[in-house]
């Protein structure tokens, strides 16, 4: 293999070469060809150093020499919020450091700090109860707002992106509420995408307005397409008929990009007239909790005294120091890896739908890093609405994401983004060569870990994880916006009742995240779409067999079956219904999938699956009797009427019921 001087100085030669010849440097990565062109107008004298410039170049991956040229303005926090090159190694570093932890019990009931048997590091302290740690000034502060009776807010929000939503909510409750964030409260550049529906849910509950909705979707489009195929081709019939996969497309699914700096700021100023309290740019450096008296959250920076609040929401993502201390000791039941990019150079004409779910090839043995199925997902950006200008547009961000444990032995971040450039032009067919046919706007990249013992329930009172913090997001989805529209009035109804009502003990609180069977039941779907490390005897086709046949049974059933699934909403009817139908028209395939999953798994998921069949009768027969007793006389008792609201919550949402489906919308 030639190293990389020589390869700077083959191009050199080239350079020099007559113009019939010039062809084959037009070949040479755009970093390279730069460097070249520069030198070719330097002095000799600056040869050598132009020679170790394009040497270094070309020694840098693909994935480095993209994010290099790539535009790194406008970075926010947040998943997908930073695309510098550097960000990108810092989640690098994060990632090979969660995977090479391990696993261990840690006992918080053991009243000491000098453990023989704890080799892993002093826990993290974010948050304390205990008057002998934290900033003795919030200690101070919450004596005297005791004695006042009287706090600064009545909820202080820790974490603005998403947590701006949840403030919004309840401040038109009446209730006092403070944003802190640690950045600047603004929105990635990168699109969101969500459905008409899930952002009407905001309208109704006030948080927007239909001019919100008017001024921040810059794209809408029909619908999207789903696709499991063992290779790309078009196809005709069933999986079963062909042997190579099924596609479908579904309507008014994920088709409205959402520009996030439009939204966010317009939510925010509706927030702050309410009387909304934003402190941007004030990172946090923990939480002290008083149980009698109230909360106060530290700031870090020592001009700003503490803020107190009855209650502290953590809306900081799954990244959160709270949820971190709390998760001391303990990996992720499964991680869903992401990569991809926002690009311009892609055909107008076919850049019309968007992909929800698709793939294309079968399941990649990637050796001693285990094996892996690659998901796509692409959006078209900027094309307008209702066939309004610009009405097309060659921009479209497209993700590839996989399924995986945190298993020390999984790839790295970069070998994912490396297959990435490598499998773009297959499912992209108009473009051949990433680097040199598109203009990147944004390099993605996100790693999301998922627990089983989702969502989180309270370790301290006064302390309500939500949002991706307390995982009640799907552990299939990589985006927690969809989650917030559908559970926003749910969470903000629960902590309303709990001011108001002084639920706020931990106890309490853990009735809003409480136990829902068919977010459960969804890790199933993520352990089927996943390959253990060392497993054996995968057939390479099993992930794409399974989720065809599923699919086109969803599909035969009807809209207000496919629907739901396809926005992260689990129903019991429709899981009845498509997993009958597949086993009718694959029966020999279940031993296949039982010993895929596990024995083990298989009945944990049975378990759910039965709570969920449950909650829905509960849901149908008894909230309905519940609900006029509550309301009524009959129960004068406050707490026990926030628990059981909290628990006829569980039930609706726990099995779907929530969910209104198209028959019922029309």
């Amino acid at each position: 293999m030639m190293n990389p001087k020589a390869v700077a100085m083959l191009a050199l030669a080239l350079m020099a070469t007559p113009h019939s010849m010039s062809t084959a440097f037009s070949s040479v990565p755009f970093a390279v060809r730069r460097n070249n062109n520069a030198l070719a107008s330097s002095s000799s004298v600056d040869v050598e150093a132009a020679i170790d410039s394009t040497a270094t170049a070309a020694a840098k991956s693909k994935t480095q020499r993209i994010m290099e040229q790539t535009y790194s303005g406008g970075q926010t926090g947040g998943a997908g919020g930073s695309s510098t090159w550097d960000a990108f190694c810092k989640a690098e570093a994060n990632w090979k450091r969660l995977r090479d932890s391990e696993a261990f019990f840690f006992d918080p009931q053991r009243l000491t700090t000098d453990d023989p048997n704890n080799d892993h590091g002093q826990r993290p302290i974010f948050v304390t109860e205990d008057g002998a740690q934290g900033n003795p000034a919030c200690w101070e502060k919450l004596r005297s707002s005791s004695a006042e009776n009287k706090m600064d807010y009545d909820v202080v929000v820790c974490g603005g992106t998403l947590g701006i939503f949840f403030a919004t909510a309840l401040q038109l409750k009446g209730h006092s509420v403070c944003v802190v964030e640690g950045g600047k409260l603004q929105g990635r550049e990168q699109e969101w995408n969500i459905s008409m529906d899930e952002m009407l849910e905001l309208v109704d509950l006030n948080v927007l307005s239909q001019e919100d909705i008017d001024a921040s979707v810059t794209t809408e489009f029909p619908g999207c397409r789903s696709g499991f195929k063992n290779n790309e081709e078009q196809t005709s019939g069933s999986y079963q008929e062909n042997g190579i996969g099924y596609e479908l497309f579904t309507e008014d699914v994920l088709n409205l990009g959402v520009a996030p700096a439009v939204l966010l700021e317009r939510v925010k100023q509706r927030f702050l007239k309410l009387g909304g309290v934003v402190k941007e740019e004030t990172p946090i450096r923990g939480v002290c909790i008083s149980e009698t008296n109230g909360a106060a959250v530290d700031l870090v920076s020592s001009e700003e005294e503490p803020i107190t609040a009855s209650l502290v929401l953590d809306c900081m993502g799954n990244a959160s120091p709270i949820s971190r201390q709390q998760r001391y000791g303990m990996k992720p039941d499964g991680v869903c890896c992401v990569v991809g990019t926002c690009a311009a150079g892609y055909d107008k004409a076919t850049n019309t739908v968007g992909d929800l779910i698709y793939t294309n090839t079968p399941i990649q043995d990637k050796g001693d890093d285990g094996m892996l199925q690659y998901f796509w997902e692409a959006f078209p950006v900027g094309i307008g609405r209702d066939g309004n200008e610009p009405g097309s547009s060659d921009v479209k961000t497209t993700y590839m994401f996989t399924y995986m444990d945190a298993d020390k032995k999984r790839p790295s971040l970069e070998t994912l983004m490396e297959d990435y450039w490598k499998l773009l032009p297959t499912y992209q067919p108009s473009i051949q060569d990433p680097e040199n046919d598109l203009d990147f706007k944004r390099v993605l990249f996100a790693f999301f870990p998922t627990y089983k013992d989702s969502p989180l329930q309270p370790q301290w009172s006064r302390l309500l994880a939500t949002g991706d913090a307390s995982g009640i997001q799907s552990p299939l989805s990589f985006g927690g916006f969809g989650a917030l529209t559908r559970h926003l009035e749910r969470i903000s109804d629960g902590v309303s009742e709990a001011l108001v009502s002084g639920c706020l003990h931990k106890d309490d609180l853990g009735e809003i995240n409480a136990y829902t069977p068919n977010l459960s039941a969804a890790w199933m779907f993520q352990k089927a779409m996943s390959v253990r490390i060392g497993q054996k005897n995968v057939d390479p086709k099993f992930v794409n067999r399974l989720l065809a046949t599923n699919f086109e049974k969803m599909e035969e059933s009807g809209i207000d079956t496919i629907k739901p699934f396809l926005q992260d909403v689990t129903r019991f009817d429709g899981l009845l219904s498509s997993l009958g139908g597949s086993f009718l028209a694959d029966p020999f395939f279940m031993p296949e999938i039982i010993g895929h999953v596990g024995i083990p798994s298989l009945v944990e998921w049975l378990g759910h699956v039965s709570m969920m069949g449950l909650y829905t009768v509960n849901h149908a027969l008894v909230s309905p009797i519940l609900t006029s007793i509550v309301d009524s006389d009959l129960v004068k008792n406050p707490r026990t009427k926030f628990q059981l609201r909290r628990k006829m919550d569980a039930w609706k949402f726990g099995s779907g019921s929530d969910y209104i489906l198209p028959r019922d919308q029309k």
